[in-house]
């Protein structure tokens, strides 16, 4: 019996949530990634820089999730998360991110896509999640691919 994936969730919206940058965060994120660039380490330069603080590294916005919703669109598409794989993340960055910033998050499904691979078919759920700012300009555009093994 084939695993069957539910379509209807093609552009549902879930409910928004909030991020704050935290300082401590983008440093211990750029760390992480081995990126010891010093417009995300070093205060003095970042207060120096065009920007007037540290930014966070592109790749920082993967922070932005919010485990209810992940396990919810899971349940939404009727899989279980054992026939889940991660396939890939792109982020679009509009401007760069400061500590101390809020940002609005945005996630929806925009697509769900089926492929066959040596191992059997594969669909894929394309989420995609929009950051923006108390003025509502948006600062990150994160989209996200899962692959669920059928």
């Amino acid at each position: 019996m084939a695993i069957q994936v539910n379509r209807g969730v093609i552009g549902k919206e879930y409910p928004p949530y909030t991020v704050t940058v935290e300082r401590g965060k983008i440093k211990e994120f750029a760390r992480a990634i081995g990126d010891l660039n010093p417009f995300y380490l070093d205060d003095a330069v970042g207060r120096a820089s065009e920007w007037g603080d540290v930014v966070a590294p592109p790749t920082f916005a993967t922070t932005f999730r919010d485990e209810a919703i992940a396990a919810q669109a899971l349940r939404d598409l009727g899989i279980d998360i054992s026939r889940v794989l991660h396939g890939e993340q792109e982020f679009e960055i509009h401007r760069q991110m400061r500590p101390g910033e809020t940002y609005l998050c945005r996630s929806k499904v925009i697509d769900i896509y089926e492929k066959s691979g040596r191992t059997g078919s594969m669909a894929f759920v394309v989420r995609e999640t929009v950051a923006t700012d108390d003025a509502n300009e948006i600062v990150a555009t994160m989209r996200h691919i899962t692959v669920v093994r059928l």
